[in-house]
């Protein structure tokens, strides 16, 4: 039984490890259309990432972002529209080092969310 106990200790401790982990995205300063790097960083909390609270807006609107931190089970959705509205026009991974532009036809995303279901 108390094998069992255990197992069931380290089970959580990996889940909550799991879920508290941080995810950073880099925002390219506007006028960069190819390369986001350097940018402003945005980092969500682990608060935030437990109760799925990081969002915000983009002032200004971005065109390229780059995840600068990874976490296998968590997106970033981006908006073209202020405060999260309107239908996610992109939906970017952040299992790994990844990098989004959009195309020169496109709009600014104007907000994101970070979720980690």
């Amino acid at each position: 039984m108390k094998f069992f106990s255990m197992l069931s200790a380290f089970v959580t401790f990996a889940i909550a490890h799991q879920a508290l982990a941080q995810v950073t995205i880099v925002v390219a300063p506007s006028n960069t259309n190819v390369d986001c790097l350097p940018g402003t960083a945005i980092s969500c909390t682990q608060a935030q990432i437990v109760s799925n609270t990081c969002k915000g807006n983009f002032t200004p609107g971005q065109r390229c972002l780059h995840i600068a931190t990874t976490h296998p089970n968590c997106h970033v959705s981006l908006y073209k529209a202020a405060n999260q509205q309107g239908e996610v026009d992109a939906r970017l991974s952040t299992a790994s080092e990844t990098t989004i532009e959009a195309s020169n036809n496109d709009a600014a995303w104007l907000s994101y969310a970070i979720t980690c279901p």
